[in-house]
């Protein structure tokens, strides 16, 4: 009866390194990330001509960042307050409340054939502009690579920070 005990004793104690092929391998085959949430108002037209590369210009940073799979865009139809003037007060409560956790503001101005475009980065839980305001001047039909400046610096500034 020893025999047998000690028998299954010593198997029961062995098995596990006989199971052992070599180390300990770990596949991860998926990972979860889960998008920030961004909103941007449409870019404040400082001058008349300015409108519609304003609305453009907004949209087009939108599609950009969503376009990462890294964000979610916050449709406008949720905003509570809207962003009438760059200069203007954030009220970072109303976007809390919609889950916006980055904001982007931005002003246009046209003049002849020259283009200025300014932007701020918000994180709106803690309430600060992260980094400056950036600022890019060039002509009218360099509107698009502006646009995709700003996303640039945008994704860059999140990543980064």
């Amino acid at each position: 009866m020893k025999r047998i005990l000690a028998f299954f004793l010593v198997l029961f104690l062995a098995a596990p390194a006989l199971a052992q092929n070599g180390p300990l391998r770990i596949t991860i085959t998926d990972g979860v990330i889960e998008p920030i949430t961004f909103a941007v108002p449409n870019f404040e037209a400082e001058s008349p001509q300015a409108q519609q590369v304003a609305s453009d210009l907004s949209r087009l940073v939108v599609q950009d960042l969503a376009g990462t799979g890294l964000f979610r865009e916050v449709p406008a139809t949720a905003f509570i307050s809207q962003v009438s003037s760059f200069a203007q007060p954030i009220a970072f409560a109303d976007w809390r409340t919609i889950n916006a956790q980055a904001l982007i503001t931005g002003a246009v101005t046209v003049s002849g054939n020259q283009l200025v475009v300014k932007f701020r980065l918000y994180d709106v839980f803690s309430g600060q502009e992260l980094g400056g305001g950036l600022q890019f001047a060039g002509t009218t039909d360099g509107w698009r690579r502006m646009g995709h400046k700003v996303a640039d610096a945008v994704y860059s500034r999140i990543s980064v920070e």
